[in-house]
């Protein structure tokens, strides 16, 4: 079986769950069933032959990768990826890094790991993930330090929210396929903040949408979506975290802002961007940028 051919590295929060669904409606690409395989941090054990036995075959022309969100701060993803294949293509979604700590911590209430009336601020120290993964420069230039810089595409998901056309087209580009026309998963969105009533219903829902787009019915899901009764019964469901549970007060938002000023600077500087579109990056001075070597 032939090797993978690309990944995407990540970030949690950062809609690499679109990501997984747009490339997995191309024809000339193969994804793995299950989003997340977390091979090259948590199941290398397995060794290569597990990994490849994920993807179904390809045929010539055909590229196959996966999207591993975690893959992006682990100390030992990058290195091992290499060695497996030191051709890969990297694709990496990035955020607002204040954004995406507060997703992380909707994301640990949603799980159960924590009480539903813990706030951001209680949670921030207990919980070093929420800035680790949004440490930028250092995760970035861990897998800089093993690939090229051509090798790795870097988008924002704000950008994604903005022009999913344009970011479809650019990941296309990246991965050497021609864009589809209007893939149907273009425009879906996946809201880390939802919770669910009845999680046994949406766990079921969300089976059957997986294996009807396993078998090419990518436009039937979506159309069910929008059925009437179903879409009710759905939204009936649902319950939106943010809601519920505060946001960052403006304290903590200007101290993390000052946290991370290094990473939105080197992510300026690679992007050749005098501006993001971040909240955060609007709370500090100036900052200067360049274009990353």
């Amino acid at each position: 079986m032939t090797k993978t051919n690309f990944i995407g590295i990540g970030v949690q929060k950062a809609a690499t769950t679109w990501l997984h669904h747009v490339l997995s409606e191309h024809p000339s690409v193969r994804t793995s069933e299950t989003k997340e395989l977390n091979f090259f941090n948590a199941r290398y054990d397995l060794g290569f032959q597990w990994y490849e036995s994920r993807f179904d075959p390809a045929e010539p022309g055909v590229i196959r990768g996966e999207c591993s969100p975690n893959y992006f701060y682990s100390r030992d993803a990058a290195q091992r990826a290499w060695d497996y294949n030191p051709d890969f293509k990297l694709i990496c979604i990035l955020r607002d890094p204040v954004e995406r700590a507060f997703s992380n911590h909707l994301h640990e209430i949603r799980k159960g790991h924590i009480p539903p009336d813990t706030s951001f601020e209680d949670a921030l120290p207990l919980n070093p993930a929420y800035t680790l993964q949004s440490h930028y420069k250092a995760n970035l230039q861990n897998w800089l330090d093993h690939f090229n810089k051509g090798a790795l595409l870097v988008l924002l998901s704000e950008d994604v929210a903005k022009d999913p056309q344009g970011t479809y087209r650019r990941i296309c580009a990246h991965l050497g396929v021609a864009p589809e026309e209007n893939p149907s998963a273009i425009t879906e969105r996946h809201h880390e903040t939802i919770v669910y009533k009845n999680q046994a219903v949406q766990n079921a829902l969300r089976k059957g949408g997986s294996v009807l787009r396993s078998l090419g019915l990518a436009d039937l899901v979506k159309g069910l979506k929008k059925a009437p009764g179903l879409k009710q019964a759905l939204a009936m469901n649902k319950q939106h975290l943010k809601t519920k549970v505060s946001p960052p007060t403006p304290e903590t938002r200007v101290m993390l802002a000052e946290q991370f000023r290094d990473d939105m600077e080197f992510v300026a500087q690679f992007l050749g961007r005098d501006n993001l579109p971040w909240p955060t990056w609007q709370l500090l001075p100036p900052i200067k940028t360049g274009t990353h070597g």
